[in-house]
C-alpha cells in the first residue's frame, strides 16, 4: 500500500484509495455521532471518544498505516485511535460469551477454557480469512502461538464464481452493460445472493434467485433470445431453470459456487494444525459474515470431527462486538508472534552480538527491545533518518539479501544542533503492538518521545 494508490468501480471510475477509504469511515463516524446525538449533546464530549478500527491480521504494517491515515483524514484524532486485529477482537468477545453451541448435541463454555487450552480462530470475511491460533494464559489473557496466516479467499470469492456463473449464460458483454446501465439491479441480485449464502442448503433442494427484468431485456437486445433459451444452450440445461422471474439452481451447482474458496480454506487449516506449537489444539472458533455460512460450516466440521467446532450467534458481529470490548480493555491480548525479521540498516563490523527479532519469535506486547545508539554524521544535521526492512528469513544479516524488503523510515528530530556528531539518542524498537513503535532518547536533554516508523512512504 501507498498513498498514491488509486482504486477503479465496477464502471471505471478512478479516485485515490486513501480518499475512498477515508469517506467511508467518515460515513461511519457522522451516523455515529447522529444516532447519540438524538439521546445526548455530543458537543461535550466528542473529544473524548475512543474510536477502534479492525483490520486484518494478515495485513502488513503499511496496510495498517494507510488505514490509521484515512480514519484522521475523517475526523478521528490519532491520539483517540485504535486499530485491533479481527481475530483478535472475535476471541476477545468469545472469551465473554458464558455458553456458545458447538454443535446441536453440545455446547461449551468458551470463557471458561482453563490456561493453556488452545484454540483456532477462523475469521471468515468477505474479502480475507484470517487464521490465528490462542492460548490462554495463567492470569486469563490470551497470546498468539503462530503468526497470523489467511489471503483472499473469503466470502466474496464464491460471490465472484456466482457472477462468472451468469456472465457465462448472457455473456461478459451484457454483464458489463447490465453493470452499466443498471447498478441498482445487480446491487439487488448480489444482496440476494448473499442472503442465500448464508442459509442451509439441503441436498434435495434448490435456490431461487429473483432474476430483474431489466437483465432479460438485454439478453434480448444483445443475444436475440431470451434468458430461459440461453440456459437451454449451456452446460446448466437440466440443472438451472428460469421460472417466470426467478431463476432456480440445483443444489448441486449452488455449491459449485464455494468449493474452490472452501477447498482453500480447509486446506490451510489443516497444514496449520499440524504446526508443532499448535498441538493439542481443542477447539475451532468460527467467526465473521462468511463463517455464517452453513456450505463452510458444514465443512469443516465433517473435515475435523476430533475437534470441537464453535459458531456463536451472529457470528458476522462477533468482530464489532469484540472491538468494542478491546476499547476498553487492549491489554486483553498480552503477546504475539513476529510475521518478519525487523531490522535497520547499518554498517560496521561483524559482531556476534547483532541481533534483532526473528521472525516467529514471540514478543510480548509494547516489549522494548535491546536500545542502539544513534548519532548524526555531520555537525549541522536536523534529523538522522534511518532505514528499517523486514525480511521473511528467520535470522537475515545483509540488507541485500533476496527476501530482505525497505519498509520504510524513522525520523527522529535534532532540535539542538550544538554538539553535533556527538549528539546520541537512544532507538528501542517495540513490535508487539498493531503499529511498529520506537522509544527515542535524547542522551544529553534525557527528553523521551515515541515514533512510528513511516511504512507509506
Amino acid at each position: 500500500m501507498t498513498r498514491r494508490d488509486i482504486l477503479e468501480d465496477e464502471i471505471g471510475k478512478k479516485l485515490p484509495a486513501i480518499r475512498v477509504f477515508s469517506l467511508a469511515i467518515d460515513f461511519l463516524r457522522k451516523d455515529v455521532l447522529d444516532t447519540l446525538s438524538r439521546h445526548v449533546d455530543t458537543k461535550n464530549f466528542e473529544s473524548d471518544i475512543q474510536w477502534v478500527l479492525t483490520v486484518p491480521a494478515i495485513w502488513n504494517d503499511a496496510a495498517k498505516q494507510f488505514m490509521r491515515e484515512a480514519a484522521q483524514q475523517a475526523g478521528i484524532p490519532g491520539k483517540n485511535l485504535r486499530l485491533c486485529l479481527e481475530p483478535e477482537a472475535a476471541s476477545i468477545y468469545c472469551r465473554h460469551l458464558p455458553v456458545l453451541k458447538c454443535t446441536e448435541q453440545e455446547v461449551a463454555s468458551f470463557s471458561q477454557f482453563s490456561p493453556g487450552t488452545k484454540y483456532l480462530v477462523l475469521d471468515a470475511g468477505g474479502g480475507t480469512v484470517d487464521i490465528t491460533v490462542h492460548e490462554v494464559t495463567d492470569n486469563g489473557n490470551l497470546k498468539e502461538l503462530v503468526k497470523a496466516s489467511g489471503g483472499q479467499m473469503g466470502g466474496t470469492k464464491v460471490d465472484e464464481a456466482f457472477e462468472k456463473f451468469i456472465s457465462s449464460i448472457v455473456g461478459l458483454d451484457v454483464i458489463s452493460k447490465f453493470k452499466s446501465l443498471h447498478m441498482e439491479d445487480y446491487i439487488d441480485i448480489c444482496r440476494e445472493f448473499e442472503s442465500k449464502k448464508r442459509k442451509p442448503i439441503h441436498s434435495t433442494s434448490s435456490v431461487t434467485i429473483r432474476l430483474p427484468s431489466s437483465l432479460s431485456e438485454l439478453c434480448e437486445e444483445f443475444r436475440e433470445t431470451g434468458l430461459r433459451e440461453l440456459l437451454l444452450q449451456s452446460r446448466f440445461e437440466n440443472k438451472v431453470q428460469v421460472v417466470r422471474d426467478r431463476l432456480k439452481i440445483d443444489n448441486d451447482v449452488f455449491n459449485e459456487f464455494f468449493e474452490p474458496t472452501v477447498c482453500k480454506i480447509i486446506s490451510h487449516v489443516k497444514n496449520l494444525l499440524t504446526t508443532p506449537s499448535v498441538d493439542g489444539c481443542a477447539a475451532i472458533l468460527m467467526v465473521g459474515g462468511f463463517s455464517e455460512s452453513s456450505v463452510l460450516q458444514e465443512n469443516v466440521k465433517s473435515t475435523f470431527k476430533d475437534i470441537k467446532i464453535i459458531v456463536p450467534d451472529e457470528a458476522g458481529l462477533a468482530v464489532l462486538k469484540g472491538a468494542v470490548i478491546f476499547g476498553h480493555k487492549p491489554t486483553t491480548i498480552t503477546e504475539r508472534v513476529c510475521k518478519f525479521t525487523y531490522g535497520e540498516e547499518v554498517v560496521h563490523e561483524y559482531s556476534e552480538s547483532c541481533k534483532h527479532p526473528k521472525e516467529g519469535h514471540s514478543v510480548q506486547v509494547n516489549e522494548e527491545q535491546t536500545e542502539r545508539i544513534a548519532t548524526p554524521i555531520s555537525n549541522d544535521q536536523t534529523t538522522i533518518n534511518t532505514i528499517v526492512y523486514s525480511s521473511s528469513s528467520r535470522n537475515p544479516q545483509l540488507t541485500t539479501e533476496d527476501r530482505c524488503k525497505l519498509i520504510g523510515k524513522l525520523t527522529v528530530p535534532i532540535s539542538d544542533t550544538s554538539s553535533g556528531i556527538n549528539h546520541k539518542f537512544g532507538t528501542s524498537f517495540s513490535f508487539g503492538g498493531t503499529k511498529i513503535v520506537v522509544k527515542v532518547v535524547d542522551k544529553e536533554s534525557g527528553e523521551m518521545m515515541l515514533k512510528s516508523v513511516d511504512v507509506l512512504g
